[in-house]
């Protein structure tokens, strides 16, 4: 779960909270004033219920619980619904209809794992409350048959598994959609490579698990050489050509678990993990020499590139995040390749 869509269900709970605490205080208001048949301790658990809802609430929204949050706000609606199921005829109370919503209400603020526990939960206490039904109050004065109470317990188990399984298919269906949305956000659209927002990700992985595998980690900057003239010469789709079979070459001479982003425009940057300079400098000279053998066009136009180099030994800057100054050193690195007449690789020193 990326930090969207984290801050999104944190949003989300805030605002069933906020409408459960309204639902209450209205509900409260009425058990004093038009509801005359209830007992007047349930119109004062009102009072406790909005207390309670304004400080759950409050956990909520300073983030004290944030891996508790949906099971706060869960528990605080069976806490406020459970007294007047009991106190109104258990399996034949009125409220018993809210139960299935709940299964539905995990599913859309927590995880298809607390959605199941939820249904299963109030199964078991479905069937607690149908083999007990003779001993909850009915407060109401409604009567109900035998033959009646066990055809309502057995629907209202098949309520529960229903809305539970619909709302494990929306949670599975969003997180599907949601990680699919992330991908294509971290993908350029024309090479099929990391973007720089795909990169920032993965670099920052590679960079913790070098820092907890004490394994060496090194930067290749790459910069297709003269690509301005190249576009003008020959228009963007023979750019767009030549970028895309970049792409590829670079693809087909690393390794699967390095990491190869499009950086901008002509850059390319690749993350080589467990590579020290020496290293990496072989890698980049093999990617430097098959890149020049790339014809981007049919009359055998060629192109090369020039790769600046840095290591994690190098990023010695503390004042700067790693990732900033690893890139850095590698940017530094391709300048001087540049200014020593590009097609070449350089280590940063």
């Amino acid at each position: 779960m990326n930090a969207l869509d984290t801050e999104y269900r944190h949003q989300l709970r805030l605002k069933f909270i906020r409408l459960l605490i309204a639902v209450t205080i209205v509900g409260t208001l009425a058990r004093f004033f038009l509801i005359n048949y209830l007992p007047g301790f349930l119109a004062w658990l009102g009072l406790v219920n909005i207390a309670l809802s304004i400080a759950v609430y409050s956990l909520i929204r300073g983030n004290y619980l944030p891996r508790f949050e949906a099971e706060l706000g869960l528990g605080l609606c069976i806490f406020i619904i459970a007294p007047l199921i009991l106190f109104t005829g258990a399996i034949n109370s009125q409220y018993i209809y809210l139960m299935p919503l709940a299964p539905m209400m995990a599913a859309l603020l927590g995880s298809v794992t607390l959605t199941w526990i939820t249904a299963a939960f109030l199964v078991l206490c479905t069937l607690g409350m149908y083999f007990t039904a003779d001993f909850w109050p009915d407060l109401t004065g409604y009567i109900f048959s035998q033959e009646k109470t066990r055809v309502r317990s057995v629907w209202l188990v098949v309520s529960i598994i229903v809305a539970s399984g619909f709302g494990v298919y929306f949670r599975r269906s969003y997180d599907d959609q949601s990680q699919l949305l992330d991908r294509l956000a971290a993908v350029d659209h024309l090479t099929g490579l990391l973007n720089r927002r795909g990169l920032e990700v993965r670099l920052q992985e590679e960079l913790q698990r070098a820092a907890r595998s004490g394994q060496p980690l090194a930067v290749l900057m790459i910069d297709v050489d003269f690509f301005k003239q190249f576009n003008d010469r020959h228009g963007h789709a023979a750019g767009d050509n030549c970028l895309i079979k970049v792409a590829r070459c670079l693809r087909k001479y690393t390794r699967a678990e390095d990491v190869i982003s499009r950086y901008g425009g002509e850059e390319f940057l690749i993350v080589l993990s467990n590579t020290n300079v020496c290293d990496a400098t072989i890698v980049a000279e093999k990617l430097r020499a098959a890149i020049t053998e790339i014809d981007p066009l049919p009359d055998g136009s060629g192109i090369s590139v020039t790769i600046g180099i840095a290591s994690l030994a190098q990023s010695n800057n503390k004042e700067s995040p790693a990732a900033e100054e690893l890139i850095r050193c590698a940017d530094s690195a391709l300048y001087r390749g540049k200014e020593a007449g590009r097609n070449r690789v350089v280590a940063y020193a």
